[in-house]
């Protein structure tokens, strides 16, 4: 069986949860399934103008040779929609390949992605393109806004013609989809990517983690704020920062002006260096102010016997809530999330039963398990 992966990035360009999910599956494949063959085409470069957005002709170009070359059995589709446009489906079609597209966020429900208003209210039923034109976050110039939500339309129609069947890693965002495509598709969670093989685990806790993008709408400000609240109850507590972003200078200057020196921001770490990071943190912070699809670093921390403390926009919110391993709190609600912060801080019981259960609810997220319900879908549509 031959699989051929499409996605805007190849794996020179890990942007995102998406390539990094990609690089593990791929890996894993090369590793315990060499009867199947895939193929991860995407381009190393976001750079487009605004013709190769709504019709890149080179990518496109590329993609049928690739076809033709290759001669996949199924094409997986992930993010695209810039470099890559999905115009090679009409392609793949003629040639009667079916094609799976893994829904992995919002975007074509909401061009805008972030699924809140720009007074910060979520948006539980996306209908109106023109309200989204005004009054969605971010809100930028009405030309951009208009192209944005063109744009969208424009290649939504062509997924939704010839797309066989999709995928969400999230009930939530797989209803979503159910209401605005007439694909038939279905949730298949995420597996666990950073697995705790040696059962890495620490009595030495020595700070509260958090792990992800340092960008506006990963709450990592909020964070700081609450955490500020803490400092002052506790000073002696320590928060661990990991990642880059386009926030991270507003944010370390919110440390200085503050006198926060218990915060520490070490940029980017490989895996091995976050599974020492996960296994000495007391928990992890995820602050998300946009909706997730699911929410990766919760897994993570689950397996290194982490509980969680993270906002109700978590794709993975209801998981966390129905196995009892982690605390929810309203999205940019400081208040909330100090008080949160400092329950786990001082009742050493219930954080210990939190990442008791978290652990054990990790262990049934397990790759193989998800990756071999990955190949009986391939197997499915084959079949026809």
């Amino acid at each position: 069986m031959k699989i051929l992966i499409i996605n805007n990035f190849n794996d020179k360009h890990i942007s995102g949860g998406v390539e990094n999910y990609l690089l593990e599956f791929t890996q894993y494949a090369k590793k315990h399934n060499q009867k199947d063959d895939f193929y991860w085409f995407g381009k190393d470069s976001k750079k487009t103008n605004w013709i190769q957005k709504f019709y890149n002709y080179t990518t496109t170009n590329e993609i049928k040779k690739i076809i033709n070359e290759f001669n996949p059995d199924v094409i997986h589709c992930f993010s695209i929609g810039a470099p890559i446009s999905p115009h090679f489906m009409k392609y793949a079609k003629k040639k009667s390949i079916p094609i799976l597209y893994s829904f992995r966020d919002y975007y074509y429900i909401c061009p805008k992605n972030y699924m809140l208003t720009i007074k910060g209210e979520i948006i539980s039923n996306h209908k109106s393109g023109l309200s989204c034109l005004f009054n969605h976050y971010p809100n930028k110039n009405i030309v951009f806004n208009a192209l944005l939500l063109l744009k969208q339309n424009y290649h939504k129609r062509i997924i939704n013609k010839y797309a066989s069947y999709f995928l969400t890693p999230a009930t939530h965002l797989t209803e979503a989809i159910k209401e605005h495509f007439t694909i038939k598709g279905d949730t298949l969670h995420n597996p666990l990517m950073l697995e705790n093989t040696t059962n890495l685990q620490t009595d030495n806790e020595e700070y509260i983690l958090y792990v992800g993008r340092i960008d506006k709408e990963k709450g990592v400000l909020t964070l700081l704020k609450a955490f500020k609240e803490i400092s002052k109850k506790f000073p002696t507590e320590k928060l661990m920062i990991v990642g880059e972003g386009n926030q991270k200078k507003e944010c370390e200057s919110f440390v200085k002006l503050h006198h926060l020196d218990k915060v520490s921001f070490v940029g980017n770490k490989n895996r091995e260096d976050l599974k020492l990071l996960y296994s000495k943190a007391k928990f992890t912070v995820v602050p998300s102010e946009i909706l997730e699809s699911y929410g990766n670093v919760v897994l993570e921390s689950f397996a290194f016997g982490k509980a969680i403390i993270a906002s109700d926009l978590i794709g993975i919110k209801n998981e966390i809530l129905d196995n009892k391993c982690g605390l929810i709190f309203p999205f940019g609600n400081v208040k909330k999330l100090s008080e949160s912060i400092e329950l786990l801080l001082i009742n050493s019981t219930l954080r210990n039963n939190l990442a008791t259960n978290g652990f054990a609810f990790a262990k049934s997220r397990n790759f193989e398990n998800h990756f071999d319900k990955q190949i009986e879908i391939y197997k499915r549509l084959i079949r026809g």
